[in-house]
């Protein structure tokens, strides 16, 4: 399998071990923690800023982002934009664009998920609605308790992580509509993610290093028909604390986060293909432990794939990595 950079998103690296600049611009980024790409549409959670940066084309040549969500400009970096928690936004996470052109947002620790109707075209524009609290001026724990990945197609799936469950509405649900199925016994989940028959869900917690398969149907994770993760370690079998997954035809890319690397697997094989961010499956320094460049990663958080594109949200390095990728 070929793995090739296409582009970077983020600061330059001076190529020591020295993180790229975070401060906030329309070209940096701090401690991005998800991404999306649908079509031209590239989509950026900017955590660390408290902002989403949104893109018409793919930027792989360093273009400055086009709009601004949860701050007033591209040089602001405050949480809620300094008091304006129906605009603002703190520690954004899960990002998904919808096949209608409906854009979900997870926004952590506002303990909500965010919607609007359409995709923005104007810097901090507003909400069209929120789930999991009674108002955009609520930012209280009440239904969802740090909620970080977000998937929806015709159903909306929230990881209620804070909760340790996943929350199962048919359609797009009211502000405080109790979900239609919860489903349990999961540690930490981070992401979840689909392809034609089965579910994916990244679940990193104390003790547990997991991605759990579902076939046809999500349920609560005692009931999971497999999992990838033997172990907790860092091997071809092993994962430690694997915050990202995302589906792609026969192709699964799991973030195996605090390995530093991406995993690749092929069909329904727990062994993976391919390794991104490191020499081998039995290496998995921060950067190799040498320097930032095109071939390491640090705390990779968040990971995309659609048609022949990898993106990886290389957390702890302020940037995304977009690759191209062939068989």
């Amino acid at each position: 399998m070929k793995i090739e950079v296409l582009g970077i998103v983020g600061a330059p690296s001076s190529f020591s071990l020295q993180v790229p600049d975070a401060k906030a611009s329309p070209y940096t980024l701090y401690g991005p923690r998800g991404v999306f790409l649908k079509g031209d549409v590239f989509i950026v959670a900017d955590t660390g800023n408290h902002r989403v940066l949104v893109w018409k084309a793919i930027p792989l040549h360093g273009e400055p982002a086009l709009v601004v969500l949860g701050q007033r400009d591209f040089y602001s970096d405050s949480p809620n934009a300094g008091g304006d928690t129906e605009r603002g936004l703190f520690m954004p996470t899960g990002v998904f664009l919808s096949d209608d052109g409906k854009l979900f947002l997870a926004d952590a620790w506002n303990h909500r998920v965010l919607m609007w109707e359409k995709l923005p075209e104007e810097n901090f524009s507003k909400p069209d609605h929120v789930i999991g609290q009674p108002s955009l001026k609520s930012v209280d724990r009440n239904m969802l308790f740090w909620c970080f990945g977000v998937y929806y197609h015709g159903d909306l799936y929230v990881c209620d992580t804070g909760n340790r469950r996943i929350l199962r509405w048919k359609g797009v649900p009211d502000s405080m509509q109790k979900p239609d199925d919860v489903y349990e016994g999961f540690s930490w989940p981070h992401t979840l993610c689909k392809n034609e028959d089965r579910f994916f869900v990244a679940d990193a917690g104390t003790g547990v290093s997991k991605v759990y398969v579902f076939e046809n149907s999500l349920s609560d994770a005692y009931n999971c028909n497999s999992y990838i993760g033997q172990r907790e370690g860092c091997d071809e079998m092993s994962l430690n604390l694997p915050y990202g997954v995302s589906a792609n035809g026969d192709f699964l890319f799991i973030g195996d986060t605090s390995n530093n690397r991406v995993l690749v697997f092929r069909g329904d094989s727990v062994k993976p293909v391919a390794v991104v961010g490191q020499r081998n499956f039995f290496e998995c320094g921060e950067n190799r432990w040498e320097k930032v460049d095109e071939q390491s990663l640090c705390w990779p958080y968040a990971v995309f794939s659609a048609e022949n594109i990898l993106l990886i949200a290389d957390t702890g390095n302020n940037r995304v990595i977009i690759y191209r990728f062939s068989v």
